[in-house]
């Protein structure tokens, strides 16, 4: 048996993998197939969506409850007027003529009463309004409908308390705690401690009250500039005040190329949370204050505008303001009716939105109040339509003209204004109703308790587990099978051991220990984790901190000083407690991991054993502490928090126990305690077990350091803790479950382990090696767009300009256009001279052909590849070759004037302290060496590491090695093997193979026995012979270079033969073999097919004579519209007479076993008389499934069921010869990189090639080829600039690829959307069913008509 190495590219999209010959590094062979591959499949997505559409089905489900029960409590008094009325209700939503559905007819005389209704109330506020202010006795239907409609829209439940007044909304209180949220949490807006304490929140919530929006952005804007805020954040903050759309990047000053634009009026906010949560992660939670505070402007304003203190009172006063405007409208638009009938009339017979008028769009909540007065801003005031009244054309400006009462608003007033209205009916005509007046057994009005009742979250559906997989409620005993009211729920419901299970559900997991709990974000032991890792990258002076200094800093500044810990507070605490008062001034501090300050405090410990703490006087000690700092952070429930901390801790004081319940502990870390104390290792030293907190306080180590050094083996520790039991060898998806990363991270880790488990079978026997390369996360990067706003950024808020060239450079950057060149940024960063020597640069010489000007690395490429602009400086061409390779800069360039300068632009933001650091060094120890080698070779993402414990489990034989994912980059890199993800997919099979290769070659000869001292030696020989301008790669590629290799084997001695002193490995042989295998195009490809499980249709639904789904089985399309179409599950392929077609079965059908379902849904489906022509040829077919169609190989990607046909993707790999690839591979890395500034002859020749050979190929993709002939015969080649043929080779590409979207060839007058096949009629084929690996395959024929 040969040893065999299985490579493995690992990505959220696709696995590719290859079966590497150990001793040869060549593709194996097995069963007339190359072992190698890639396998396909869409993302995983999260549960949110799902969770929110089912939270939103269960709130419904709760408000149709609650409306029954009120009926119940109605029935007996409303059945002595009208027996028939509830059902009347019922069926108010059918026609008149639907006479099928309409059981009870309405009389005349209920006809004449409902109009005198309608012209005595208008708006049900008005009925409302009569209720509560009269005591005659009123028709109990009417009464009914009042509170029916209380108790339907109840209001929100965000402010807290019996009752609710506007007067009390605390304003100047929201805008404090507000602003102390972001200055502590947002990093970005760089809000200092002294801002907090100088703006007046007073004069901010007076500017709130001004009338004029206009009014209110001057005056806010000008009051938030003197505070020195943040440019974006003021103007944001002020659009989002006066209800205007605003931008969430902007809002927080993000470096991101995402961004969320919303609107507070209206919801938005609510629409778009999953986005919002993507985008602000935990600054999710401050922009709800913003909310917040938005809804208490809003709330302080309209009822502070108005003498009505009640809702139906201002209702009242809306529904009036908007007749009158809506008059004075009409009679202003009356002299031109095409303008008067596009905003007052809608067509007679409306079939969608696009036949109503605007008013009418408008108050159906369909335009909102901005888009549609801006139509009417254009008319007013215009040559035809004055209008003189002051005040409506105040308020047209402020956007209140036609105020409406059905608004998206109304959610923003709190429910106890709905009760206190309530209550007022209750006892007015309670006096008349009895039954109005029942009380529940704690004396509440029964019906206010029904207001008032929510089930709180944590208890979920109130049904049994065996009925609901979502539920968890535990009732108490004895009261099972008791139905559940608001007027019994606490006796039913055993709200505590609920809410136990819940703890469980919510506790986030431990990254590193998977089935361990997590800490909270603020536990008393995690935020000390949290400080002591902060305080191991502080340096004073250049100096890190000694531990004793550490242990000081936490336990007499960080445990006694409550909130953040700024600079000043640091700097003071060095100079009056740690002696470092003899630097006075020079005292310079770097490290923090937040602007100026630290990032994380130790504010739990100071809540319970600070001065005046929760725990003064009292006998409860941290663990304490934790527990209850846990059940803050699960709980939002006061109440059930109050009486746990009472029952468990019966020393605490009223006045303690109402301190607890004001505290606001949010979200969970990443540690766990047994992670930070219980797991230990053996110090040699003392023979005294450590843990990571121990060693933390005793070494110079941070957590990463010491999590990762072999020398305290807690990874072995980590991986025996997560130990998966494979006694069957079974593999489910539960081995990932625990992983703390995403869905799409796992389902690709899940992927991977299937192609594993699959190769090992078909080759009968484990692998030597498992080699794992792991696609990183998106990495933060500033966007070419992004870089001129960024640098003005930073210039803006540098305070030197006077003494310094900034103020001419600040002028130069408003002139850019954009700063599109690495060198112009650069240029920028360094205030415009050479970092070297502290020479100006000539800006117009940056980008000229023979520049004086070149991009440096300061830690040279030679030994490490570091790309990022830590690493990278703009230098004079000569200064560039005097530094050469050196690791340290030339004593002559770290000179006092190149010094200040390099000071003075990290002191102004525009050189990191690293950065600062690396031009600064003098030396590098044999240690330092060693880190930059293993930094290349050590893999520190703990998920790489758990997916080698997980394939450790399952094959103990096998060694797991990991490959950094720079490593296989750097090597296509020096080679110009060019990766064209374009082209097809063969490239993730690629990487799996340089996974494969390079971590074998790394794995062999450079884990260990290296010569660290001989690595300066040589670096310095390199720079003689200038063999380094080549060797940018980083050591672990440079190795291989062939003239690299003989020196090189000085440095890593496993290289050579100790007893012939030969080399043992060959780099120009296998560069070669390396080169022509990423060259081949034998590579097998599956794609993962599904079952589709989840909503049964298109969510829109249409208006009558739209949709052909109905609402619901009564309401025939015609009459009410309905859904456009049905989702389906999976596809079927049937026979009806002589005749087969691929059809989407339904997932309404697909749930039902029953086969006579499916077989009714067919024959109605296709138009057929009879079930008895009906033969299920295929059943079950999956989504995605690969089917030869008219000679093309396509995957089927869905079916309209209102169309009756399918949608399709190519499924064929376009496979480019070796030597057409040798030969474009230039051209196509110019066209991808859009490098077009330096185009030869031989550039546009070599595309004009490729475009031919891909003319040339189109019969192998049959569905196109018509297509392609179009171009072809449209598009003279000859003719085309560089740009337009580049642009033909990328949508030639796309319409090529498999999988494909639609190219784009408009530019030659041809169709936008070429590739993706919709409308297609499927009649049968080849079917293709690939396993995981696609290294088995099943094709079975089922023949069309």
């Amino acid at each position: 048996m040969e040893n065999y190495n299985i490579g493995l590219d690992i990505g959220t999209t696709s696995v590719g993998w290859a079966v590497v010959n150990d001793a040869t590094n060549k593709v194996m062979r097995k069963g007339g197939k190359a072992l190698w591959g890639v396998r396909l499949f869409d993302p995983a997505v999260t549960a949110e969506d799902r969770r929110a559409k089912r939270g939103t089905r269960r709130r419904y489900d709760r408000r149709r409850e609650r409306i029954k029960l009120l009926q119940d409590e109605f029935k007996d008094e409303i059945n002595k007027v009208d027996s028939n009325f509830f059902k009347k209700l019922k069926e108010s939503k059918y026609t008149s003529k639907d006479i099928k559905n309409k059981t009870v007819l309405i009389s005349m005389e209920e006809e004449k009463a409902i109009k005198k209704y309608n012209q005595e109330y208008p708006t049900i506020y008005h009925l409302r309004q009569k209720l509560m202010n009269s005591n005659e006795q009123m028709d109990i239907r009417l009464v009914y409908l009042a509170i029916h409609h209380i108790i339907k829209y109840r209001g929100n439940f965000i402010y807290e308390g019996n009752s609710f007044s506007v007067n009390n909304l605390n304003i100047d209180n929201k805008l404090k705690e507000m602003f102390l949220s972001l200055s502590e949490e947002v990093d970005e807006l760089d809000i200092s401690e002294e801002c907090i304490n100088n703006i007046n929140y007073k004069q901010l919530a007076n500017i709130f009250n001004e009338q004029s929006k206009n009014d209110l952005k001057v005056k806010l804007t000008s009051e938030l500039a003197s505070y020195s805020l943040n440019k974006n954040f003021i103007s944001e903050f002020c659009k989002l005040i006066i209800g205007n759309k605003f931008s969430a990047k902007k809002l927080f000053n993000l470096e991101t190329d995402n961004d969320v634009s919303l609107s507070f009026d209206g919801t938005d906010f609510e629409d778009k949370a999953g986005d919002l949560e993507t985008l602000l992660n935990d600054y999710l939670e401050i922009l709800e204050q913003l909310k917040e505070l938005y809804d208490m402007v809003f709330l302080k304003k309209i009822f502070g505008g108005s003498k009505e203190t009640t809702i139906s009172g201002l209702m009242v006063e809306r529904y009036n303001q908007h007749k009158k405007d809506l008059k004075l409208l009409k009679d202003t638009f009356s002299s031109d009716r095409k303008i008067y009938n596009k905003i007052f009339r809608s067509k007679k017979d409306i079939k969608d939105d696009k036949d109503m008028c605007l008013y009418d769009l408008y108050i159906h909540n369909k335009l909102e109040t901005t888009d549609f007065l801006k139509e009417i801003k254009k008319y007013v005031n215009t040559d035809n339509f004055i209008i003189n009244d002051e005040d409506f054309l105040k308020r047209l400006e402020n956007n209140e003209v036609l105020p409406r009462i059905t608004s998206k608003e109304n959610g923003k007033y709190p429910y106890q204004l709905n009760k206190d209205e309530l209550v007022s009916i209750i006892e007015h005509q309670g006096k008349h109703y009895q039954f109005l007046l029942n009380k529940t057994s704690d004396g509440i009005y029964k019906l206010v308790r029904l207001l008032e009742f929510r089930i709180p979250y944590f208890v979920g559906p109130l049904v049994s587990k065996d009925m609901s997989e979502n539920a968890w409620m535990l009732r108490n005993e004895g009261m099972q099978g008791v139905h559940i009211t608001p007027y019994n729920f606490k006796e039913v419901v055993n709200l505590d051991k609920t809410a136990e299970i819940v703890i469980k559900r919510m506790i986030s997991h431990c990254t590193y220990l998977l089935d361990e709990e997590a800490l909270p974000n603020n536990s008393i032991l995690y935020s000390e984790f949290k400080v002591l890792n902060e305080l191991k990258q502080i340096k004073v002076n250049g100096e890190h901190l000694t531990q004793d200094e550490q242990h000081k800093i936490i336990e007499e500044l960080f445990m006694k000083t409550s909130g953040t810990i700024t600079e000043n507070k640091f700097r003071e605490f060095l100079l009056n407690t740690l002696d470092y008062n003899f630097y006075e001034n020079e005292l310079k501090i770097t490290g923090y991991s937040a602007d100026g300050k630290f990032a994380n405090n130790m504010q739990s410990y100071i809540d319970f054993f600070g001065e005046n703490g929760i725990f003064e006087g009292t006998s409860y000690n941290t663990n304490d502490a934790e527990k209850i700092i846990e059940w803050i952070t699960i709980f939002d429930d006061k109440d059930i928090l109050k009486r746990k901390v009472e029952n468990e801790y019966p020393e605490l004081k009223s006045n303690q126990v109402k301190n607890i319940l004001n505290k606001k502990y949010s979200g969970w870390g990443r540690l766990s305690r047994k992670l930070l104390l219980d797991l230990r290792v053996l110090d040699k030293e003392t023979d005294i077990p450590k843990s990571i907190m121990d060693l933390m306080y005793e070494t110079d180590e941070n957590f990463m350091q010491i999590i990762n050094n072999d020398k305290y083996n807690f990874q072995k520790l980590i991986a025996k803790e997560n130990k998966i039991e494979n006694t069957s060898n079974d593999l489910s998806y539960d081995v990932v479950e625990n992983l703390a990363t995403s869905p799409a991270t796992k389902r690709g880790i899940y992927q991977a382990l299937k192609v594993v488990k699959e190769i090992t079978t078909y080759m009968g026997y484990e692998p030597k090696n498992i080699m794992v390369e792991m696609a990183r996360g998106d990495e933060k990067k500033i966007r070419k767009d992004d870089r001129k706003k960024y640098l003005q950024k930073l210039y803006d808020n540098i305070k030197d300009e006077v003494d310094s060239n900034y103020k001419n450079l600040k002028k130069e950057l408003a002139k850019e256009e954009k700063i599109d060149t690495d060198k112009l940024y650069l240029y920028y960063l360094q205030e415009g001279k050479c970092l070297y020597c502290g020479k100006p640069i000539n800006v117009d010489d940056l980008n000229t052909k023979n520049s004086l000007y070149e991009i440096d690395h300061i830690l040279p490429r030679t030994l490490i590849k570091d790309n990022s602009w830590d690493n990278r400086v703009l230098v004079c061409r000569g200064c560039n070759q005097k530094k050469a390779a050196s690791l340290v800069l030339p004593k002559e360039f770290r000179n006092d004037y190149t010094k200040s300068i390099w000071i003075r632009l990290k002191n102004n933001k525009l050189m990191s302290n690293k950065k600062f650091y690396n031009l600064t060094r003098k030396s590098y120890s044999e240690e330092d060496i060693k880190g930059f080698i293993n930094r290349q070779l050590v893999e520190t993402r703990q998920i790489t590491k758990h997916v080698a414990n997980i394939l450790n489990c399952f094959y103990p034989k096998t060694k797991i090695v990991y490959l950094k994912a720079n490593i296989s980059h750097s090597y296509r890199d020096k080679y110009d093997l060019f990766k064209f993800r374009d082209i097809n997919d063969y490239h993730h099979a690629h990487d799996a193979y340089l996974a494969a290769t390079l971590g074998s070659y790394q794995e062999k000869y450079l884990h260990y026995d290296l010569d660290y001292n001989k690595i300066n030696e040589f670096n310095e020989k390199l720079i003689k012979n200038e063999d380094y301008k080549r060797l940018h790669y980083g050591i672990v590629v440079n190795s291989l270079d062939e003239e690299f290799q003989s020196a090189f084997a000085k440095i890593a001695p496993r290289l050579i033969n100790e007893e012939t002193g030969e080399l043992l490995f060959n780099a120009k042989e296998f560069n070669d073999l390396v080169e022509d295998t990423l060259y081949r195009n034998d590579i097998l490809i599956s794609r993962k097919t599904e079952i589709r499980t989840g909503k049964l249709y298109k969510e829109t639904i249409y208006k009558r004579g739209k949709g052909n789904i109905k609402i619901k089985e009564n309401m025939p399309t015609e009459t009410y519209g309905g859904y456009s179409n049905m989702e389906t599950s999976y596809l079927t392929l049937v026979k009806y007479g002589n005749k087969t077609k691929l059809i989407g079965i339904p997932m309404s059908i697909a749930n039902n076993k029953d086969v006579k379902v499916k077989l009714d849904f067919i024959k109605e489906h296709l138009d057929l008389k009879s079930l008895d022509d009906i033969v299920i040829l295929k059943d079950n077919i999956p989504y995605d499934v690969s089917i030869n169609y008219k000679n093309q190989d396509v995957y089927v990607k869905g079916y309209s069921t209102a169309n009756k046909n399918c949608e399709l993707s190519n499924a064929h790999q376009l496979k480019i010869k070796k030597d057409m690839m040798k030969k474009c591979k230039y051209v196509l890395n110019k066209v991808y990189k859009n490098k077009y500034d330096d185009i030869t002859n031989m550039d546009i020749e070599n595309a004009i090639t490729f475009i031919n050979y891909l003319f040339e190929i189109k019969k192998e993709f049959s569905l196109f080829s018509k297509e392609i002939t179009k171009i072809q015969d449209n598009i003279n080649l000859t003719e085309c600039s560089f740009e337009q043929l580049a642009n033909i080779i990328k949508q030639l590409l796309i319409i090529y690829h498999c999988n494909s979207k639609n190219g784009n060839l408009k530019e030659f007058g041809l169709s936008d959307r070429i590739g993706r096949l919709s409308g297609a009629n499927v009649t049968g084929g080849d079917f293709i069913f690939a396993s995981v690996t696609g290294l088995k395959e099943k094709t079975a024929n089922y023949d069309g008509e």
